[in-house]
């Protein structure tokens, strides 16, 4: 028995693995015939690694396995994804309300994997939330739509919004990472943050964007209204943009209107602009346009697109507003 103790102990010894931890489930089998080891290592052999220890002096058979649990797998995964192309950008369109010409897309993050991508960013991001990893993904994320926006026919009034994580900005290295990934993008670039990401207002949160700001990038507060709420944070980090959630345009009644008036007005009362996620119809559209909402992003404006189906998308956009134009029916915003 006291071998056994050993060599879980050995195995129990974490070493770090892609900068996490092999968390270990250590089982220990013990059989006396080819069936029984059969058995025991069907029991534990799922997604296991598995060492077969025989002990000739008394006659048995030791299975020993261990199992990496699935946050550890999954960031494992991403981080071998991300080195062998397993990611990819795909690119919202953002729109105004009153001319419904495209002003911006946002970037977002889509990986190829048949497990962990398959339910969309909402399935990994949250559990690789506090790693480097997620840091590196949001420069590659960068690079990407630098690489495909910075050329016809993409409008260069353009802007691009990307999510930055909260551990990301509090890296030191976080104003050069941004600087040297978006390249000439950074004029027109706009970091979408949570409230979660700057609501304890560190001195380094306030200096890496104070930073932004001087070199021209625009901050937006993304899903306002369902973090912490602190009001005073869009004046003390100089919001240029105030992102509402769908669960706001999609309330009922009069409620719907009252939430979404006071939240255009707070908004504009500090000089930024807002913008509504989640506009899946023409009458959702019609309600935010009537309610002075700046901006919108949603289905009925645009799915989530390759740059390939972007690029499509700005030529039949530019025909379409240029003919408008030449009409006098509508002008660009």
């Amino acid at each position: 028995m006291r071998l056994f103790q050993r060599y879980a102990a050995r195995i129990c010894r974490l070493r770090a693995v892609f900068d996490e931890h092999l968390y270990a489930v250590v089982t220990v089998a013990i059989a006396s015939s080819a069936a029984g080891l059969l058995a025991a290592s069907l029991i534990a052999s799922r997604d296991t690694l598995v060492r077969l220890i025989a002990l000739s002096a008394c006659g048995a058979v030791v299975y020993v396995g261990y199992r990496v649990r699935p946050k550890a797998r999954l960031r494992r995964a991403a981080r071998i994804g991300l080195r062998r192309g397993e990611f990819h950008v795909v690119y919202q369109p953002i729109v105004d309300t009153r001319t419904r010409h495209c002003v911006g897309v946002e970037a977002l993050l889509r990986w190829g994997h048949p497990k962990f991508g398959a339910g969309g960013p909402g399935l990994f991001i949250g559990e690789l939330e506090g790693t480097r990893l997620l840091s590196a993904l949001t420069c590659f994320v960068l690079r990407e739509a630098n690489n495909a926006l910075s050329q016809p026919p993409f409008p260069q009034h353009w802007h691009i919004s990307v999510n930055i994580c909260a551990r990301h900005l509090m890296e030191v290295c976080f104003v050069e990472d941004i600087c040297g990934s978006a390249g000439p993008m950074l004029e027109r670039l706009v970091l979408e943050l949570t409230e979660r990401s700057c609501v304890e207002r560190s001195p380094r949160v306030v200096t890496a964007l104070s930073h932004m700001k001087q070199r021209g990038v625009r901050l937006s507060l993304d899903d306002f209204g369902t973090g912490f709420s602190n009001l005073d944070l869009l004046a003390d980090f100089r919001f240029d943009y105030v992102k509402v959630d769908r669960r706001f345009l999609a309330m009922r009644g009069e409620a719907r209107m009252q939430f979404l008036k006071s939240v255009a007005a707070l908004v504009h009362a500090l000089g930024a602009k807002v913008v509504v996620e989640g506009v899946e119809t023409a009458a959702e559209h019609d309600v935010v346009q009537h309610l002075g909402i700046d901006l919108a992003q949603g289905h009925w404006h645009g799915k989530p697109m390759t740059v390939e189906q972007l690029r499509a998308f700005a030529l039949a956009t530019a025909s379409i507003n240029t003919l408008h134009d030449r009409t006098g029916t509508e002008h660009g915003a």
